[in-house]
Order: C-alpha cells, then structure tokens, then sequence
C-alpha cells in the first residue's frame, strides 16, 4: 500500500461536480456531507445527503452530482479498487461490493461521524509532516480509517436490504459467488452456470449493471489477491502462481502482465520505490 493509492479531500458547493466527476472510474469514493445538502444520482436513482450521511460510490460507475445547496460543504476520500477488496476480503464481508450498488447512501450514528472526521483529520497532519515515521504512520491511519468507513456502512446497512430487480439480484449473487471461488475458477462460463443463464446474457447484464465485463472482474480480483501475495517477499512467484491455481509460473506472469502492464518481479521492484 501507498500514499498515493488514497487520496482525502474536502468539496463545497462550488467544487463537487468537478472534483467527484474527475475520479477515475476504477476507484472507490466516498463522500460525506458536514452541511448543507448535496444530490447524487446512480442509475436511474437520485440520493440526497445531509449532515452526517455518507456517499460510496461504487468502482466501475458513473458517478454524477446533481445538485447542491449554496452552503454544501463535506469531505471525500477515492481508494484503489483494490485496496478496497482487500479490506473487505479480510473481514468476510466482500459481499458488501456489490450491495454497495443497490444501497450507496447511509446515515451515520453521531459516535461514528466523529470517529470518521477525526481520522480524517490524523491522516492529514500525518501526511503534512516531515518526520522520519510520518508516511509510515499515515499509511496505517488510512487503512484504519478504510475499516471504519466500511464498519460505519455495514452497520448501517441492512443485511436483508433489498435489491430491485433481476439483473440487480445477478450482479449481486456474481460478486458474492466470485469472492469465494476467483482462486480456482477464471472462466465465465463457469460463473454463467452458476448463475443458470448463457454465457453471452450473463456477460450482458454484468456489463448493463457495472459498466466492465465478466471477465473484467474476474481479473480484478484476481490481480488483487495476486499483488497482495507479491507484497510479501516470502512468497516465491512460483508459489503465487501455485495459490492461485495457474497452470504454471509463465502462464501467471503473462496474465499479470497483460491486466497490469508490469511482470509479477516489476511489480514487486514498484513496492521498494
């Protein structure tokens, strides 16, 4: 994990729609409103969040502020895709990905609010400081407040929270079921059946719904448990490519390289830069 794989800033009336519509599609946002008011639409649903109301916004969106009152103010946060899985991964709730596409909007309990604002706060002073330990202790202040921005949503969501309709239901049953088997099964098809739908319909409403392919997630996660196995160098690429159920280390190092633009060794040398 990097500095630069997180970034915090704060938004008002006057930034917003620029600031949020800039990200990049293949990063995790959050937004949360200190005052005022702020509209944010996702499909063909519109969220409007007041003081102390949290915004996700969903990796692979579009992502579009419809309004907000003269005196918005908030602050937001973007994080590696990633490094958002990750988080998830860790504590069993990857399942959360993908409600966070039927349910981005919560409110959050006033304990939870001041926990998120003063994390927010230690990162920054962190960051701005020029001591020998200074990234090393923002980089743990981020990752804490990941868990709690994530702990604050799950909370708040209910487990049993509704989605609206089929493809939504598909999307869903998709990542929950590609959390538990992206380790031994890379093929769509493999997911289609599960789902009981072709191939060629599966990869439509997971495109309809995401905006990326089948395909495309399968390689998101796995390039992520990939990277995270790269990071420990007691890990041989050759035992990577084992955990991961590749055929062989040159296969591995082609499907890295081909969804990264880096091999599996380049990628560990970017780590001690």
């Amino acid at each position: 994990m990097k500095i630069s794989e997180v970034e915090l800033f704060d938004i008002d009336s006057i930034s917003a729609a620029e600031r949020l519509s800039g990200l990049q599609l293949d990063r995790n946002a959050f937004v949360l409103c200190t005052a005022g008011s702020i509209t944010i639409a996702f499909d063909d649903k519109e969220f409007t969040l007041h003081p102390g109301d949290i915004y996700i916004y969903p990796a692979f969106s579009k992502k579009a502020v419809r309004s907000s009152s003269p005196n918005f103010q908030g602050f937001g946060g973007a994080a590696d895709f990633e490094l958002v899985l990750k988080a998830l991964e860790a504590v069993s709730h990857t399942q959360h990905l993908a409600r966070i596409r039927t349910q981005p909007h919560v409110s959050l309990t006033a304990e939870q609010f001041g926990r998120i604002t003063r994390m927010v706060d230690l990162v920054r002073q962190r960051r701005n400081e020029a001591s020998v330990f200074a990234e090393r202790i923002a980089l743990a202040l981020i990752q804490i407040l990941l868990f709690e921005l994530m702990d604050a949503y799950v909370a708040n969501t209910p487990s049993d929270a509704a989605v609206q309709s089929r493809a939504d239901t598909v999307f869903v049953r998709f990542l929950s079921v590609l959390s538990q088997n992206f380790r031994k099964q890379r093929e769509v098809s493999f997911y289609a059946s599960e789902m009981n739908l072709t191939p060629r319909y599966f990869a439509t409403i997971i495109r309809e719904k995401s905006g990326m392919s089948p395909g495309g997630w399968i390689a998101r996660f796995v390039i992520a448990e990939a990277k995270t196995l790269l990071a420990n160098p007691d890990n041989s690429v050759k035992e990577v490519s084992n955990r991961l159920n590749f055929p062989n280390q040159s296969f591995f190092g082609r499907y890295f390289r081909q969804n990264t633009g880096l091999t599996p060794g380049q990628y560990r040398k970017s780590l001690m830069l």
